[in-house]
């Protein structure tokens, strides 16, 4: 019996950058709540960018934001982790140092960039609907950050961010999101250890635990579900990951998961593992 859902967001429940749900959508994820199934979003987004996207839902369901750093529902904080300061302000130098790159911080309520590319700025208010604070030098804000984003205006991330990535492999825990997004956060952390972390704040086994996703940093998430869905448009190592694969999220895969496993159909797999 499937009592917990964990799944991603862009690319896998709705496509990239959307501002709302589906109403049928809504309306299904409504249904699950209401038979007492637990609901975690799982994103590189902000909790604010997740809130607006769940609209009517965002009471009722769980986050695990910026990537897992950050877990907790609307109304309450329950977990964070953030960046040790001085490995942060290292980093942040040695991201400076690559080409065609935009990096952005994000704290518990707010994401700062210090750059001038309002084209990407704009994008993501309008978009992700993310709040962004833009400051002269974002690494100067005194807050604790719970994650580096770093924006590949070639949108070739696994090539662009892969020496990086072994470079400070063991340092930061460190995955791409699609062909955009490189995202760096405190070292042992991601949608993993948030799956786990759920599971045992809820007392749920994995045997209890449904996930859903497209991109590498869902692949720990996945892992941490018996009962793990790849959408059809994921890439090759989610795929491999998941012991399904189900349709793409252009045409509604994670929904016709999620709407079996509301009238408690057999859920569907194209493949088994």
């Amino acid at each position: 019996m499937i009592r917990m859902v964990i799944t991603d967001i862009d690319g896998t429940l709705v496509k990239d950058g959307s501002r709302t749900l589906p109403p049928e959508l809504v309306k299904t994820i409504g249904g699950l709540l209401d038979r007492g199934v637990y609901f975690v979003a799982a994103s590189g987004r902000s909790k604010v960018s997740m809130e607006r996207l769940f609209g009517p839902l965002k009471e009722r369901i769980y986050y695990a934001a910026c990537n897992g750093t950050l877990m907790g529902s609307s109304q309450k904080l329950l977990f964070a982790e953030s960046l040790e300061r001085k490995l942060l302000h290292e980093i942040l130098a040695d991201v400076r140092t690559l080409k065609d790159t935009v990096p952005f911080l994000t704290g518990a309520d707010v994401m700062y960039a210090d750059s001038d590319e309002e084209e990407v700025i704009r994008w993501l208010r309008e978009g992700y609907q993310e709040d962004i604070t833009q400051v002269a030098d974002m690494s100067a804000m005194p807050e604790e950050f719970v994650k580096l984003s770093v924006y590949d205006k070639k949108h070739r991330s696994g090539e662009t961010f892969r020496s990086f990535c072994e470079k400070w492999k063991g340092a930061v825990s460190a995955s791409t999101a699609g062909a955009m997004w490189l995202d760096i956060y405190r070292q042992g952390v991601n949608k993993g250890t948030a799956a786990r972390w759920y599971q045992d704040f809820f007392g749920i086994t994995p045997q209890e635990t449904l996930a859903l996703g497209d991109q590498q940093n869902d692949v720990e998430m996945l892992k941490a579900a018996c009962c793990s869905y790849a959408v059809g448009n994921a890439i090759p190592e989610v795929k491999k990951t998941a012991r399904y694969v189900t349709d793409t999220c252009e045409n509604g895969g994670a929904l016709q998961v999620l709407r079996s496993l509301l009238e408690e159909e057999e859920l569907p797999g194209l493949r088994d593992r």
